[in-house]
């Protein structure tokens, strides 16, 4: 059986990168943004969402940054889910959280991030994982127009290699590691690296 997932989002660009990949998939904004959220909140928010959705659609994937908060990925992914389970959800919750900021799954392919940015790859940390790679990111920028997450970073996300990313940013490899049922065309492609 193909496995119909709905999408719980942090933000606008996450909401229109998966409405790309995954057009058929239902993507709800969560709403809760920042490091000053709680993730109780966040709990509750994906469980009013997730009650809507979990007797159609299964898994709920559910994704939001890490931003400034001092536990590590693990350690949010776990106590989320500790707070999760008492929203009475009946279905399988997949949860992708970058570590920082999505930016940083884009910096995981710093070369394809390079060519569509236009800028020197050598210019690129070699470490991103935990920095803020949105700043990262402004501060690369070398265009004239400033960078806008809903047009670049969306844009620049699509064109990454997952196959890479996944090398690279250990995040996004529990994550999409998660997602190996799912089918989406994204995540499957390959590429010659």
């Amino acid at each position: 059986m193909i496995k119909k997932p709905a999408y719980l989002v942090e933000g606008n660009m996450e909401q229109k990168f998966i409405q790309i990949v995954c057009p058929s998939a239902p993507v709800q904004r969560i709403n809760c943004n920042g490091d000053s959220v709680c993730l109780e909140s966040i709990a509750k928010r994906v469980g009013s969402l997730g009650r809507l959705l979990h007797k159609r659609y299964s898994p709920l994937v559910v994704i939001f940054d890490r931003e400034r908060r001092q536990e590590t990925v693990a350690e949010i992914r776990e106590e989320f889910l500790k707070h999760l389970s008492k929203e009475g959800l009946d279905t399988q919750v997949i949860v992708g959280i970058p570590d920082r900021d999505i930016e940083n799954w884009i910096l995981a392919d710093y070369a394809t991030f390079a060519g569509a940015a236009k800028i020197d790859a050598e210019l690129i940390p070699p470490s991103f994982e935990g920095e803020k790679g949105k700043s990262i990111i402004k501060k690369l920028n070398q265009s004239d127009q400033p960078y806008v997450e809903t047009v670049h970073g969306v844009t620049w996300l699509k064109s990454c290699r997952p196959d890479i990313m996944r090398k690279n940013s250990p995040s996004f490899a529990e994550f999409a590691d998660a997602l190996t049922d799912l089918s989406c065309w994204w995540l499957d492609q390959k590429h010659l690296s």
